[in-house]
């Protein structure tokens, strides 16, 4: 064996260096790069499928792909559309305001580089390649933002299916574009927040409601949405806004405390926040509570960690009923227990599934997953409560005549099986079905509710009287016939006692 020579050694101690002043502080920030899936998930091809674009492509990952190319055209012709609304706002010509957005983006090129992973720009694209890039992929996002319609896919120059395809591909997480080069590239006047609501939504905006600005901000007047939101699928939000115009002063759609990094990460920002007054913010990453505290709160629910339930059905032949959430009613967080006499009630946030929503969990999932994201696993956690519920088509049956589910994306048995799809990858899967963990303070919630489900699970005398109920007394006949039965035993108890005690 051949000796380490001193350029060996010192080489070694400089890589050594070199991972120190890396992780120097901390690996993960509380602004994520654009970067590519984790290779953990991506190594699943199945997994791998519902992460890549299928027709448009923004950002550097996928630029390069020939089975893009339509995509292209679309973004080349929405830039030169929104090129010329912008010359007619400011009364200059065509030339000039696409040589000033040019030039914006490259005299802002090192910072916006930074913006990406290594790896997702690659060595095949130039800083002339990213450039050029990047101003033609930011024009053309904000401006189908601002003249996305379902009502109006024309205005795009686009089909209803084609317009589809393309805002599915915009949520994946590979073909997110940073906040900070659409903050360059927009109108004077125009507000992001909103154009970020409106794409989501789709175009479908209705009303604005004024609030209080957040803590930290300037004060005065907002316009904020409300949270009366109806999901037309579990992607597509129907925000309850008034509509107003993009460059209003007065709207600013704001729904956390910072400003989110781009549209994947708007999207969770909203199913993972709630308005209510009364809620306490469990998704803040700096507001975690004590660790000990949640451990002893489990322990007092559930002493041994041990869940004996499987799912739905079980739980309902312990007489847990489920019900819709009273509050933030589409929120994930939005979950509750109680136990009332014999029966449990389990309140759950409402869903509708479509063809989307399998690619839009994996990306939440993917996003939630990357090694410089800091947060609690919101989705995750959710995902993983979830799939404690579900194991077959059966247990979706349940969940869809309980008003909680509206499947539009095939079978029950389609449905579940995204979910046990969805928890092979988990991570919080792992650890945080029982036990709560300091790094993870947003599952307690979860963790809680499933004890108390546990224990209401556990208790003989319930389960003894909830099934007594559904046995002899599950249809309105059986109750009649019952209170019949011991409406004749008191007559014939009573007229037994009077024939052997008559009166005098």
């Amino acid at each position: 064996m051949s000796e380490l020579s001193e350029t060996d050694t010192q080489s070694m101690i400089d890589q050594l260096h070199l991972a120190k002043k890396k992780y120097e502080g901390g690996n993960k920030i509380s602004s994520p790069k654009i970067q590519r899936v984790p290779n953990v998930l991506r190594q699943n091809a199945e997994f791998a499928r519902f992460c890549t674009p299928n027709m448009i492509s923004f950002g550097p990952i996928h630029h390069w792909d020939e089975n893009l190319k339509q995509g292209e055209h679309y973004k080349l012709l929405w830039t030169s559309m929104y090129v010329e609304v912008y010359s007619n706002k400011t009364n200059q010509s065509i030339d000039q305001v696409a040589q000033y957005l040019l030039q914006t983006v490259q005299h802002n090129l090192v910072e916006l580089k930074k913006l990406f992973t290594e790896d997702a720009i690659g060595t095949k694209t130039t800083d002339k390649d990213l450039c050029l890039m990047l101003f033609v992929d930011g024009c053309s996002l904000l401006h189908l933002m601002e003249n996305i319609d379902k009502q109006n896919p024309q205005a795009l120059k686009l089909k209803l299916d084609q317009m589809m395809y393309i805002w599915r591909d915009i949520v994946l997480l590979e073909n997110q574009l940073p906040r900070r080069l659409l903050e360059l590239l927009i109108m004077n006047g125009t507000n992001l927040e909103y154009l970020m609501i409106k794409f989501h939504s789709m175009g479908d905006i209705k009303q604005l409601r004024a609030l209080q600005v957040p803590h930290g901000t300037k004060h005065r007047t907002i316009r904020t949405p409300g949270i009366a939101i109806e999901f037309t699928n579990m992607t597509k939000k129907k925000a309850d806004l008034e509509q107003l115009p993009s460059n209003s002063e007065e709207v600013i759609v704001q729904l956390a405390k910072r400003k989110p990094f781009h549209l994947l990460d708007y999207a969770r920002t909203f199913i993972t926040s709630s308005t209510s007054n009364d809620h306490v913010d469990e998704h803040d990453v700096k507001n975690k509570q004590d660790g000990s505290q949640l451990k002893q709160m489990a322990a007092l629910d559930n002493s041994n960690g041990w869940l004996t339930y499987k799912n739905i059905r079980d739980l309902k032949a312990a007489g847990i009923r489920v019900k819709a959430s009273r509050t933030d009613r589409w929120i994930w967080s939005s979950v509750s227990f109680a136990s009332i006499l014999f029966y449990g009630e389990l309140r759950l946030p409402m869903f509708m599934f479509d063809n989307a929503s399998p690619y839009f969990f994996r990306n939440l999932l993917a996003y939630e997953m990357c090694p410089d994201f800091d947060n609690n696993l919101e989705c995750c956690s959710f995902f993983c409560f979830m799939d404690s519920l579900i194991d077959n088509g059966e247990d979706v049956k349940e969940l869809r005549l309980a008003g909680v589910i509206q499947n539009l994306l095939g079978s029950d048995e389609e449905l579940a099986k995204l979910f046990t799809d969805l928890g092979g990858h988990l991570p919080t899967k792992m650890f945080n079905n029982t036990w709560c963990s300091d790094a993870m303070a947003y599952s307690k919630k979860y963790i809680q509710v499933k004890n108390q489900m546990e224990k209401h699970y556990r208790n003989k005398w319930r389960t003894f009287g909830a099934t007594t109920i559904n046995t002899y007394f599950n249809t309105p006949w059986s109750i009649l016939a019952f209170l019949a039965a011991t409406a004749a035993l008191a007559l014939t108890s009573a007229q037994t006692y009077y024939n052997v005690h008559p009166q005098n």
